[in-house]
């Protein structure tokens, strides 16, 4: 598959599921940040950051996971944590020899930390923008949607999200499937109540960081990241990336170029 040079939008069929992305391709730089998206949200939560000048000198790729925005939706993909990022994975083959920085917000934090061992050697960084790593980490959203029957969910709380989420800065349930929702909802809980995304993390060999909003100083996560760098973003809430771009870009620049964080 032939990338331009400068930014430009794909599609790539990657274990018969069409993958769309959003690249910045800079020939010549050995570098790509890989940014991953929340449950329900899309590529365009991290629309900003092609934006500004901060990463003007490595590759960027903003993928739509399976099930949202424009990649496909197949009715008989599992949407599991796990099976997400082994898509991603495969999808990263375009850059077979470059360093990677992951940027991983919410449930992509979740998918992150499933790739595979092989694939974390040529990982550089991980920056976990209030990506799920304990039970707590699973608020009204995910474990409401979780909580119920399938059916249930159809036919009763997806019609209301459709209406409550519309126009939301990074929601984008109309663009995706109840199944997608419900089937990677219960997969994210799964994987939070079950305590090993942070073991994982913790273990992680890159340079890692935390980020999180000044509204959610109080996350019981906070606690237990022992030894491991916490960034706060004011003025934001779970939805850093939008509520304060000016200050969130900055500081995940500065994190993978391993200059001062600005603090």
């Amino acid at each position: 598959m032939d990338i331009k040079p400068g930014v430009d939008k794909y599609s790539r069929s990657v274990n018969g599921i069409d993958i769309y992305f959003k690249c910045q391709f800079i020939p010549g730089s050995n570098e790509v940040v890989l940014c991953l998206h929340g449950l329900g949200c899309s590529s365009g939560s991290f629309h900003n950051i092609f934006d500004k000048e901060y990463l003007l000198d490595k590759n960027i790729i903003v993928p739509d996971f399976a099930g949202i925005g424009n990649s496909a939706k197949p009715a008989n993909f599992s949407y599991s944590m796990e099976e997400q990022a082994t898509i991603i994975e495969e999808l990263m083959g375009l850059f077979p020899k470059l360093k990677i920085h992951i940027a991983a917000h919410s449930m992509g934090g979740a998918v992150g930390l499933l790739f595979s061992r092989g694939f974390f050697d040529r990982v550089a960084s991980f920056a976990n923008i209030e990506g799920n790593l304990i039970a707590e980490d699973c608020g009204i959203l995910s474990r409401g949607i979780a909580g119920l029957t399938f059916e249930k969910y159809k036919e009763e709380l997806f019609p209301k999200q459709l209406n409550e989420f519309a126009g939301h800065n990074q929601l984008r349930f109309e663009e995706s499937t109840p199944e997608a929702i419900y089937r990677s909802a219960v997969s994210l809980v799964k994987w939070s109540d079950s305590g090993e995304l942070l073991e994982r993390f913790e273990r992680l060999k890159c340079k890692k960081c935390y980020i999180f909003g000044e509204e959610n100083r109080r996350m019981p996560v906070l606690r237990r990241l022992s030894g491991i760098p916490i960034v706060m973003i004011s003025r934001a809430g779970h939805n850093i990336m939008t509520d304060n771009p000016d200050e969130f870009y900055p500081n995940l620049a500065a994190f993978i170029n391993i200059q001062k964080l600005h603090l």
